[in-house]
This record gives C-alpha cells, sequence and structure tokens, in this order.
C-alpha cells in the first residue's frame, strides 16, 4: 500500500502545474532554483524559453523527477513584459556600420536590432551569449540595455582591466594585443 501511495503522490506531484518563486538564478551559468512550498526546485535556462528571471519573481511549472532530484519544466513566468530580460545570443555586429542582430528563443524566427551604443564598449562580438531587454520602435523590435554573459563578459571584464574599451580598440585600427602598442 505504502509503495502505491507513493506512486500515487509522485504522479500528482509531477503532472500537476506548480507555482512558486524563483529563489536564485544565475544567468552565466543559466540555471537557480524555485521555492516550491518549502522545497527547493531546480531550474534551468532552456525551460525558460529565452526569458532570464531573478530572484522574487513568480513562476508557474511542471515538475520532473530526474536522476538528479526535482527539475522544473513547462516554465510560465509571471512578470509586466516591460521588465522582462530576455536571453539571446549575438548573430552578427557590423563595427563599421553600428549594428547588429540578436537572435533569442522568446522571439523565435525575428532578428532583434542592436546599436552598439546598447552594448558594453560599444562592442557585439558574433556568438556571444547577452541578455537584454526589448523594446518596438521604427526598426521593430530592439534591444537595449544589453549585457553579456558567459565567457564574453570575462572577455569583457580582461579587456577593461588592461585598459582596452571599444573606443580604444577602433583606435588602435584592431591591432589589439598584437604588438603594435603606442610606446
Amino acid at each position: 500500500l505504502k509503495s502505491i501511495l507513493s506512486a500515487q503522490f509522485c504522479f500528482w506531484e509531477c503532472t500537476m502545474s506548480s507555482s512558486g518563486t524563483v529563489k536564485t538564478y544565475n544567468a552565466h551559468k543559466g540555471w537557480g532554483f524555485i521555492d516550491c512550498n518549502g522545497q527547493d526546485i531546480f531550474l534551468n535556462k532552456k525551460d525558460l524559453k529565452g526569458i532570464i528571471v531573478e530572484k522574487g519573481l513568480n513562476v508557474t511549472f511542471n515538475i520532473a523527477q530526474t536522476e538528479k532530484g526535482r527539475q522544473a519544466n513547462d516554465v510560465t513566468v509571471i512578470m509586466n513584459p516591460d521588465e522582462a530580460l530576455y536571453l539571446g545570443e549575438i548573430k552578427s555586429f557590423n563595427v563599421s556600420k553600428g549594428y547588429g542582430f540578436i537572435n533569442s528563443e522568446a522571439f523565435p524566427g525575428q532578428d532583434i536590432f542592436v546599436l552598439k551604443t546598447d552594448l558594453p564598449d560599444q562592442q557585439g562580438p558574433q556568438g556571444a551569449q547577452c541578455k537584454f531587454k526589448m523594446v518596438m520602435s521604427e526598426k521593430g523590435p530592439t534591444a537595449k540595455d544589453v549585457g553579456l554573459l558567459g565567457k564574453a563578459s570575462q572577455a569583457l571584464y580582461e579587456m577593461r582591466q588592461m585598459g582596452l574599451t571599444g573606443a580604444s580598440m577602433d583606435m588602435m585600427g584592431g591591432m589589439g594585443m598584437m604588438g603594435g602598442g603606442m610606446g
């Protein structure tokens, strides 16, 4: 009887929609936890459909039991769309024209326009993971307040530590660290 009740509880728990609050989330690593009635439920970026969550946001989700524990899937974030942060990848960026495009799972099949002024140090490395807000403009969906994530963020940090920024890299004609110094 005990195993039958356990099986019924697991079936209910794994198929019924649950709600909770984001307890932690690291956008650089792409995972965190949801607090669901005092229980920690693992949250992976692949289940967020291109949205980046922050501590305290309310979510609804289903719970799946995996070999590593309980994990949220089919996650819906409950928030004002004007305040949403999205996860994307820089598809292309033309330094001389000062603009490029971002892809995001939140907007499938749609390019998000981005100006260099909305990028850190006015640089948009192709293939870099990023977070951004989206607004509608005359050019269509446009990224604002773009931040780089993961390796691209670390590379930008290291360039800043060496005193290299987008403007100084442009002035050096792309010489970067190839020995064409200023001294």
